[in-house]
């Protein structure tokens, strides 16, 4: 039996996470889909309030939820998808940031109508109604990027040619050397002629 006293590293700091490994993964999307939902729901309820001072049917209250937040994240994932595309729209990112502060206004009036502003856990608890907008957009923006695979930058489809082919070919572009031609002087080729001419006599 291993001895967890003495063995090893109590303290895990030899150990690594895998980024990649499919339970971390897991783990990530979870916590961020339970973040999301709370946000969701604590935004919903504080907008509900809105719609009752619309003077709407309390049949048609989740119709102002609907129309403020649920574009926040449907405007946030089409913002990941078209960034993914190369396509910039700054004209998504105006929307999104208006209606995450309508709603956040919103929430907070809320609780400010309801418990007012006057102590300090009516304060944290319009600040924190207040803060879930922003955790929406916050958690589609994670999940997006977590679920999707990651930017890659087109490669170039001109190869580099081998260092040899390319030394071959530069040889054979150098035109070769031509061979060096001795020239003799025409003092020399006289006494060629003279030696050669005795050799003819004396044979």
């Amino acid at each position: 039996m291993k001895n967890w006293f003495t063995n090893g590293h109590r303290t895990g700091a030899a150990d690594t996470i895998n980024p990649d490994h499919i339970g971390m993964h897991r783990v990530v999307v979870f916590g961020v889909i339970i973040t999301l939902a709370a946000a969701v729901i604590t935004s919903w309820t504080g907008l509900l309030w809105v719609a009752e001072q619309q003077l709407l049917p309390s049949q048609l209250w989740w119709v102002t939820p609907v129309m403020i937040d649920v574009p926040l994240i449907v405007l946030t994932l089409a913002r990941g998808a078209l960034k993914k595309r190369g396509i910039e729209k700054p004209s998504l990112m105006v929307g999104i940031i208006g209606l995450t502060l309508f709603s956040s206004f919103a929430n907070l009036l809320h609780t400010i109508a309801e418990t007012g502003f006057g102590t300090i856990p009516a304060v944290l608890g319009a600040l924190t109604n207040a803060l879930a907008p922003w955790l929406i957009v916050a958690m589609t923006e994670v999940l997006w990027l977590v679920v999707t695979k990651p930017i890659r930058p087109p490669q170039s489809r001109k190869k580099s040619k081998p260092a040899k082919a390319r030394s071959s070919r530069t040889a054979a572009k150098v035109s070769p050397v031509e061979p060096i031609r001795l020239q003799t002087l025409p003092g020399l080729e006289q006494e060629h002629d003279a030696l050669g001419a005795l050799r003819e006599s004396a044979r």
